[in-house]
């Protein structure tokens, strides 16, 4: 049966891209995952009725909705890596579902067969499973087919969904200064 929602839950992510099927969402994927129970990895990895509103913000950027899921989830890893655990815990609290993005290895894993052969899954989730520095997040994006200027483009987006969701001026600050994006403001 896991199989089987993994399967789903890659058709549903393919409509959502599909040119054909553009009046299918990230939200209509996001609500076809969460109606899926059982908790398999596929199902974890596909982003909550709480982030669809900043995986819709990313993907408005013209990336895919993969890579949407793959690029937040490597800028919320490095993100995890380098702010002091009370500012992670701060930051899952005030924004629930974002700990789903934030690279965790069996949401990646999903992710890796969402995105392609199983030959490249391993590279990807390499790529985006540990994600410590800039390079880590440039490799990430590389690995998404998105050249390392994109870093640039995801920041603001995060950034200012973030502080709409109520993340205060100093840890936005210091998200800002970890993903090159200046003071967050």
């Amino acid at each position: 049966m896991k199989i089987s929602r993994g399967i789903a839950l890659a058709s549903l992510m393919t409509l959502a891209a599909g040119p054909v099927f553009a009046g299918f969402s990230l939200e209509d994927v996001t609500k076809a995952a969460s109606s899926m129970q059982g908790g398999n990895a596929a199902t974890a990895a596909a982003p909550t009725s709480e982030t669809a509103g900043l995986l819709k913000a990313v993907t408005d950027l013209g990336v895919t909705p993969q890579q949407a899921v793959g690029g937040t989830s490597a800028m919320l890893g490095l993100a995890k890596n380098q702010l002091s655990s009370t500012d992670y815990s701060q930051l899952a609290k005030e924004v629930p579902g974002i700990d789903k993005l934030s690279g965790g290895s069996g949401n990646l894993a999903a992710l890796s067969g969402l995105l392609g052969s199983s030959g490249k899954s391993a590279g990807l989730e390499n790529a985006l499973g540990n994600v410590k520095n800039t390079s880590d997040l440039n490799n990430a994006f590389g690995a998404l087919g998105m050249d390392s200027g994109m870093v640039g483009q995801f920041a603001p987006v995060l950034l200012k969904y973030l502080g709409d969701q109520g993340v205060g001026g100093p840890l936005l600050q210091s998200l800002g200064s970890i993903w090159g994006a200046g003071t967050g403001s």
